[in-house]
């Protein structure tokens, strides 16, 4: 009996333990991985149809309006962090309670603050099915032309869906290994495409409208959205002084790749020419050759890269969006809710009857974006250093390391 039971307390030893982080603390962040977690956010669907929707409103100028999309949406990015810095360990869900409502009530700003829920909930719950529904009309219309949209939708989704049943530290792993998978390519694709390129396509290059650049200027900066997502996930981000600099690398790394797209494409086709197309990028692929590829078709080999872009874009925006809901909610897990978005997400992503209704549908969500990421956070740092707010410092953050299993 005795030998019976040491053998038994002998395999109870031997049996697997919970992970536990390196230092003792919970997995937090790192500033490396915001910064990957911002890029692979920016770059999706969206750069598909970007020559062509910076050029509806600025011509020729578009690379210009594109520079100052990008510096606009630095500025929302820097709103952010410093919100972030001011509530260490708390989203904007939480952060948005304590700015707008009384200390000794909470009750009061949870209320005052569920329109900003609410607001972010549609936003990114929206985006997340255009995204899906964009990725299912650009896939059905170049590779798999006889695939049902339906299962390509579907299968977007349920892949975004196995991402967001983990936790941050997997969804900052994913992303952070991504994205030089996403973006040397692309680079690659993009300085090649240039052989083909008139510059006499690019004049010229300001026609003195200084108007109407500034107002394409603003409409560019919807394309920079997602960003916006760090102001959930920088509550689990670990706090130091390089915080602001990660941030705007990661929003430098889209932005250039955004200039040298939209560059490309006016200088390979002409804006009148890129107002015809309805992807214009991969147009922009299919007339490029690299010498000593393998692939005959360059365009399936950044289908290929795109496709991962797509799902990091996806998992983050349903990450948030499942995350939020819980905070609001006051539960312990996300997960049940991400069960519950998915049927949601795919009958959304269903709704526009046609590619140019899908088009109009982008077209709305971008502007009620810039509100969501632009407005809304600099009204609550308005609020609170009107209120002479601040968060407590918390836990030490800068020296904790990430767990491993």
């Amino acid at each position: 009996m005795a030998n019976n039971a040491n053998r038994m307390n002998a395999t109870n030893n031997q049996r697997p333990k919970k992970a536990e982080t390196v230092s003792g603390k919970t997995f937090l962040i790192s500033n490396r991985q915001s910064g990957a977690i911002i890029a692979s956010s920016l770059i999706g669907v969206g750069v598909l149809t970007l020559p062509r929707d910076m050029t509806q409103t600025a011509g020729e100028s578009a690379w210009i309006a594109t520079i100052g999309g990008g510096l606009i949406a630095m500025f929302g990015m820097a709103i952010i962090v410093i919100l972030s810095n001011r509530y260490p360990g708390k989203s904007i869900i939480e952060y948005a309670a304590d700015a707008l409502g009384p200390a000794n009530h909470p009750m009061i700003g949870r209320l005052l603050s569920f329109p900003i829920f609410l607001a972010l909930f549609l936003f990114w719950g929206s985006s997340t099915a255009i995204v899906a529904r964009t990725f299912g009309e650009v896939v059905i219309t170049t590779v798999l032309t006889k695939t049902p949209l339906e299962v390509i939708i579907s299968t977007m989704l349920v892949t975004g869906f196995v991402l967001v049943m983990y936790n941050e530290e997997v969804l900052a792993r994913v992303n952070e290994i991504l994205l030089p998978i996403i973006v040397i390519p692309v680079l690659v694709i993009a300085l090649s495409s240039l052989q083909s390129a008139r510059l006499d396509n690019l004049l010229p290059v300001f026609n003195g409208n200084w108007g109407g650049l500034f107002k394409s200027i603003l409409t560019t900066s919807g394309s920079y959205l997602g960003f916006e997502i760090m102001a959930v996930l920088y509550a689990k981000a670990e706090m130091s002084d390089k915080r602001m600099s990660g941030s705007m690398v990661g929003l430098a790394i889209p932005s250039f790749i955004y200039v040298l797209i939209v560059v490309s494409g006016i200088a390979v086709f002409g804006v009148e020419e890129i107002q015809l197309l309805a992807w214009p990028t991969l147009e922009l692929v299919k007339t490029t050759a690299v010498p000593g590829l393998i692939l005959e078709r360059l365009e399936s080999a950044f289908l290929g890269v795109w496709v991962a872009a797509v799902f990091t874009s996806v998992g983050n925006m349903y990450f948030t969006t499942a995350v939020i809901a819980k905070q609001a909610l006051k539960l312990r897990s996300h997960r049940w809710i991400a069960v519950c978005l998915l049927p949601f997400f795919y009958w959304l992503s269903l709704r526009p009857q046609n590619v140019q209704e899908l088009f109009q549908y982008q077209n709305w969500s971008g502007k009620f974006g810039i509100f969501i990421a632009f407005v809304v956070p600099v009204l609550l740092l308005i609020i609170s250093l009107l209120r002479k707010q601040r968060g407590n410092s918390g836990e030490n953050r800068k020296e904790a390391k990430p767990s491993y299993e």
